[in-house]
């Protein structure tokens, strides 16, 4: 069963990913690599809210 522990997780996973792809510090291969796994945990944020298992707790 999912908690907001996970989703909280994911969420600040893809934030350090826009941060570092933000800063420009990463080559073409890296960044695409980065970018492939920010879509990943969204796809799987999405699908725990989904669930319905998680709360929103601010918006």
């Amino acid at each position: 069963m999912a908690n907001d522990s996970e989703i909280h997780d994911r969420l600040s996973r893809v934030e350090e990913i826009i941060e570092q792809l933000d800063a420009d510090e990463c080559d073409l291969d890296e960044g695409t690599a980065l970018h492939e796994e920010g879509k990943e945990l969204l796809r799987e944020v999405r699908e725990l809210l989904d669930e319905g298992s998680g709360e929103v707790v601010e918006l």
